[in-house]
């Protein structure tokens, strides 16, 4: 077990909490700081947007990861195979059959495949 590192600031808002939510890349995060600040953490769950909240629940669907270790949400991916050096931003995970899948946006276009099969793109 491993201890989360005390913050060394102090939130005055719940204005300043959802901000930092907003950022947040992991669900550890998000427990560090609504356990600091619980007295705030409705109010400034109804300061965030729609798409905030979906990638917040989505971080605690998938907490226990490996895979969300390994590539979190927003990070840079490419295919392993991938002859166009493309790349892409990590959105979405999903599991079937025993297989870690990822779903990632390339540009416009939204795209999955094996997480085995991807790395981190620089």
């Amino acid at each position: 077990m491993s201890a989360l590192p005390i913050p060394d600031f102090t939130l005055n808002t719940p204005q300043e909490l959802a901000s930092y939510l907003r950022e947040a890349i992991s669900w550890r995060e998000i427990e560090a700081l609504t356990g600091n600040y619980p007295h705030w953490k409705e109010e400034a769950w109804e300061l965030l947007s729609d798409g905030d909240r979906d990638r917040i629940k989505l971080l605690k669907q998938w907490k226990d990861s490996a895979i969300v270790q390994k590539f979190p949400l927003g990070t840079p991916v490419q295919r392993l195979d991938d002859t166009e050096n493309a790349t892409g931003k990590v959105i979405n995970y999903w599991h079937a059959y025993g297989i870690d899948y990822i779903t990632f946006q390339v540009g416009k276009d939204t795209d999955w495949c094996r997480a085995s099969n991807l790395k981190r793109a620089s």
